[in-house]
């Protein structure tokens, strides 16, 4: 590890450089030079002359060469935060609801979810660069989602349907190209890279602090940058373009002054006195402070307002504290305001300074301020936590620079390689749904592949560590194939044939998709409605013998008969297999001789069953029970006459006579044997009463018949 560093703040105003050395168990600085710019070299912590820059770093660079008498090579240097670019980023995927979601899965879920952060930043900012162009510096879960419930951890869970929610940061490639460049031209290179918030975070909030929730603020002149740690990590950071200098500029604009005369007005503020200075007319003016920082109110309220609208966007919460650096956070009321926007006492947000401390020896005093943190965090964090500034692994067989954070895995590298991350686990095929014979039926398409990831010819995971000089070797998984489903998956395709009134008749399973026959060899479509008929089912055996479709519809008959509700099931065939009766939806043997007739294509009142009976008239001849049939029956149908061989129609009212359903006494001697006498006569008796050969009888009729000599 080194024990000394050349450490440069590359500021939008100015640029600080300071070499520190280790001291026993401190940190002393034991020399340190600062420089305006000349020019507007730097805007927005954005290097646009890198010439003008690299005059005034080597400037500062030989001055203290001559002062400590030592050869300055090398330097630790910060991107800017304000450079920094926030996204959101989201992302949901169809799996497996079988399987549980592995830690694996939930990774690769984040990491589509930063690269769609990646095109959404480029999209907004209407840039058609690869994603490569942009470095991730890190990013946070707003929150994971299964079957749209939101959940804090997916791992163990059993879905089909996950979803998360990122805010990702990313890093333009050209700030680190450009601070690469302004070193080069100074006889300068990179010792170490980190980024400012990170190198203020190493100084202002040191380890022990860090498994509090905290943010923090670097008001600077042009942005304040802000970052956020929690459970020991830092883990987001974001950008507010405003600062210093939109104070300055509003003193500036509301007294008519010159920006280095309103700028000197604003520092003088904290002393709290009567301010005399002149404007740009040649007046002199005698301002209070409390005056000035009423004018400055609205403005120092708006980048409060900023600043925490960011911080609770971040962290979906108010933090533990917010701790503030840098020479914005010296405004007056600032700190108050701050405190109030995101609704925490006054003594949670508050300025930290070098003074606190305790192993770093300052002497200069424009770095005992707040605006000392950032340049000293660069030197103390290069000094403590040495990083080779990049790694360079390939993706691929394609070289891939990876800007070291410290903790890289294969995720890091395939975020930074431009490999389309879209779909790392192969998306399951799709399923179908069929309703066959009227039952649903479900077939499942075949789920996707894992990636394959291999590092140095070893197998990987996306949470694999990684090192300079890498080889990593990724392939997305592969989607699962859709359902395919085919008549030969549904049923067993059979063949025969039977005789059908003597002819012989070949047999196949038919099969009706969505209302027409369907070819073997034809895919079925989803949601298609089948139906299936055996081959040897017998009203599929009729049909194949040129029977019409409609003579084997069976039909329901609903009527009424005597008052009481009765149903017809009717066939217009009457039909025999192997000489015995058979339903139509009986399945029958191949070779089995098959008879049919047509009865009538409409049922009769005949045709009702046990109507017969009710045709019957009963009665006692001598004491025996004897039924006869009626000679005459009334029918009446929804009220009009009619007899046996009138059509049924459904709904029909049916209503028979009572009165009508007779016969004659001459009928009994057809189903009664009377024995006849030589001599004698026989006497006929109905109910008591004498009766002759044509004497009617009903049902319940009592008749006597006997001889007498």
């Amino acid at each position: 590890m080194e024990e000394r560093v050349f450490a440069l703040d590359i500021g939008t105003r100015k640029i600080v450089g300071l070499v520190m050395e280790k001291n026993g168990d401190g940190y002393k600085v034991i020399g340190s030079e600062m420089r305006e710019h000349e020019t507007r070299a730097m805007l927005d912590g954005q290097i646009h002359d890198v010439e003008a820059v690299a005059k005034t770093i080597k400037d500062i660079k030989l001055v203290l060469e001559k002062k400590l008498n030592l050869t300055l090579e090398s330097a630790a240097v910060a991107a800017a935060g304000r450079s920094l670019k926030t996204a959101s980023g989201t992302v949901q995927k169809k799996r497996s609801t079988y399987s549980e979601i592995t830690r694996q899965e939930v990774i690769a879920l984040e990491l589509e979810a930063v690269q769609a952060a990646q095109n959404l930043l480029l999209e907004r900012e209407n840039s058609d660069s690869n994603t490569s162009q942009l470095f991730c510096v890190g990013y946070s879960v707003v929150s994971y989602q299964l079957e749209g419930q939101v959940l804090g951890n997916l791992v163990g869970q059993v879905g089909s349907e996950i979803a998360a929610e990122v805010v990702a940061t990313f890093l333009p490639r050209v700030v680190v190209d450009s601070l690469f460049s302004s070193l080069k031209h100074a006889d300068l290179r990179i010792q170490s890279l980190t980024l400012e918030p990170i190198a203020a975070i190493s100084v202002a909030i040191p380890p022990n602090m860090r498994m509090l929730n905290l943010a923090l603020v670097d008001i600077g002149a042009g942005t304040s940058d802000i970052a956020l740690v929690r459970n020991g990590n830092v883990y987001a950071y974001a950008m507010v373009p405003l600062g210093g200098d939109e104070l300055t500029e509003k003193l500036a604009s509301h007294y008519l002054l010159d920006f280095l005369t309103a700028e000197k007005l604003k520092r003088q503020l904290r002393d709290g006195k009567v301010i005399d200075i002149e404007d740009i007319l040649g007046n002199q003016l005698h301002l209070e402070a409390a005056e000035v920082s009423e004018v400055l109110d609205p403005t120092s309220r708006e980048i409060a307002m900023a600043i925490a609208e960011n911080i609770l966007s971040l962290n979906q919460k108010a933090p533990d504290a917010v701790i503030c650096v840098g020479g914005g956070s010296l405004t007056v009321n600032l700190m108050s305001l701050l405190a109030s926007c995101l609704g925490l006492p006054t003594n949670r947000v508050g300025i930290r300074t070098p003074e606190a401390f305790k192993n770093i020896e300052v002497d200069p005093e424009y770095l005992k301020g707040p605006q000392g943190v950032t340049p000293l965090g660069i030197a103390y964090h290069s000094l403590t936590t040495p990083l080779v500034p990049f790694i360079n692994v390939t993706v691929n067989d394609r070289d891939t620079l990876l800007w070291n954070m410290g903790s890289l895995t294969v995720a890091s590298a395939l975020l930074s390689s431009g490999i389309s991350l879209t779909n790392i686990y192969g998306k399951p095929g799709l399923g179908k749904t069929l309703e066959i014979n009227g039952t649903v039926k479900v077939f499942k398409g075949r789920l996707g592949t894992p990636p394959q990831i291999k590092v140095n010819d070893e197998d990987a995971f996306l949470d694999t560590p990684i090192k300079d000089g890498d080889q990593i070797v990724y392939r997305q998984g592969t989607d699962g194939t859709d359902a395919r489903v085919y008549i030969k998956d549904l049923i067993p395709l059979v063949q025969g044939s039977v005789w059908v009134n003597g002819e012989e008749i070949a047999l196949q399973t038919a099969v009706i998709v969505n209302g027409q026959d369907w070819d073997v060899e034809q895919e079925i479509p989803d949601r298609a409605r089948i139906q299936v008929v055996q081959a040897n089912q017998l009203s599929h055996v009729l049909l194949q013998a040129g029977v019409p479709e409609e003579m084997l519809q069976e039909k329901v008959y609903h009527f009424q008969l005597n008052g009481e509700s009765k149903t017809l099931l009717w066939c217009p065939l009457q039909v025999t297999v192997n000489g015995r009766p058979r339903q139509l939806t009986d399945l029958i043997e191949f070779g089995d001789q098959v008879e049919y007739r047509l009865i009538s294509a409409e049922p009769r009142i005949r045709d009702i069953p046990g109507i017969q009976e009710l045709l019957k008239v009963r009665v006692s001849v001598n004491g025996r029970s004897v039924e006869l049939e009626s000679r005459e029956a009334r029918w009446l149908v929804n009220d009009k006459e009619a007899n046996l061989d009138t059509i049924l129609t459904d709904g029909a009212d049916l209503q028979l006579d009572s009165n009508s359903n007779q016969a004659i006494l001459s009928d009994i001697f057809r189903v009664v044997e009377i024995q006849p006498q030589a001599s004698g006569k026989l006497v006929m008796n109905v109910n008591g009463q004498p009766a002759g050969f044509t004497t009617p009888i009903t049902n319940g009729s009592e008749i006597d018949l006997r001889w007498e000599s």
